[in-house]
């Protein structure tokens, strides 16, 4: 499923459109109502233009159906759901039994609707969307008419959407960190946790560093881990000069003592700013623009600039 993107005012204004089906006029008269159209519109599309040979052959109004209850319901897709599923499309996954196209469309629903539920629950915007216009937005574009929003205008308001989103969350992750005990908080906004005091010197300022480290965004999905690479994908841990990384490492880190552990929450402005982090061979982000982040640091090793990067 895609990501999905500002909570800005865009002004009132009514559109209006009128179903295929049964004439029913759609007004979208706030943000909130645009977004929430755009969104299920945008969902539908991962089934449209998913390249689905099969797709003349489900059944549309089931999968509407499906993806109501799945919004409503997480446990929608369930065991008799996920035989269906089989049914239809065989153990390989690459037939097709149109004897099971209607309950099977039905079922595709279901785990969309979940997915879509889940999604924005754990992103902590449901409530900022009207599931009503969602699933207006969804049907309409499974018939591929959800025309009320231009889809260039859709695309960049669901994009700004995550992005306000994303800074929401950063900004109450940084508010939660702030009341941790042997919490530091610095000028810049950046806050030091102190898990295990270590017993050595600090950092200094553009000094090289060796620490092992975890990254995680603002909802504690992990995004990097330096113990990965080095048990899971052999590669060796490198020390690294302070001069070289975000702001929020050069500030944050010399606040801490060799052989201790950290936790430091960076507001994006000082980690990877409106930018994130895109990586040119899975050309995805490896970090979303706006994101703040935390990292967990165990301070093995510092020194003076060139001394452990040579």
């Amino acid at each position: 499923m895609k990501k999905y993107f500002l909570l800005t005012a865009l002004g009132l204004i009514l559109f209006a459109c009128e179903s295929s089906d049964d004439k029913e006029v759609v007004k979208l008269t706030s943000f909130k109502d645009r977004i929430s159209y755009a969104l299920g519109a945008d969902h539908a599309r991962a089934i449209t233009e998913s390249g689905d040979p099969n797709f003349a052959k489900y059944n549309l109004e089931k999968m509407v159906i499906g993806f109501e209850q799945g919004l409503k319901n997480k446990e929608a897709f369930d065991k008799g759901c996920e035989s269906t599923i089989k049914k239809l499309f065989g153990n390989s996954g690459r037939s097709f039994d149109e004897a099971h196209a209607i309950e099977g469309s039905e079922c595709i629903g279901k785990l969309s609707g979940v997915i879509f539920n889940s999604s924005w629950t754990k992103n902590k915007a449901l409530d900022k969307i009207d599931l009503k216009l969602v699933i207006k937005g969804y049907t309409d574009g499974l018939h591929k008419i959800d025309t009320i929003i231009k889809r260039d205008e859709q695309s960049m308001m669901i994009q700004n959407f995550m992005f306000d989103i994303y800074k929401l969350n950063g900004e109450k992750m940084l508010e939660e960190a702030k009341k941790i005990k042997n919490a530091k908080v610095l000028p810049s906004g950046i806050v030091v946790q102190t898990i295990k005091e270590g017993t050595g010197t600090s950092p200094v300022k553009g000094g090289d560093v060796l620490a092992h480290y975890i990254l995680m965004n603002a909802l504690g999905d992990t995004l990097q881990s330096s113990f990965d690479m080095v048990k899971i994908y052999k590669q060796p841990l490198t020390p690294f000069g302070l001069a070289n990384v975000i702001q929020g490492w050069q500030e944050g880190i010399p606040m801490m003592k060799k052989g201790g552990t950290y936790k430091l929450y960076v507001p994006f402005h000082l980690a990877y700013g409106e930018q994130g982090m895109f990586n040119p061979q899975t050309k995805k982000y490896d970090i979303q623009p706006y994101q703040s982040l935390v990292f967990y640091i165990e301070l093995i090793n510092h020194g003076p600039a060139g001394t452990l990067t040579k």
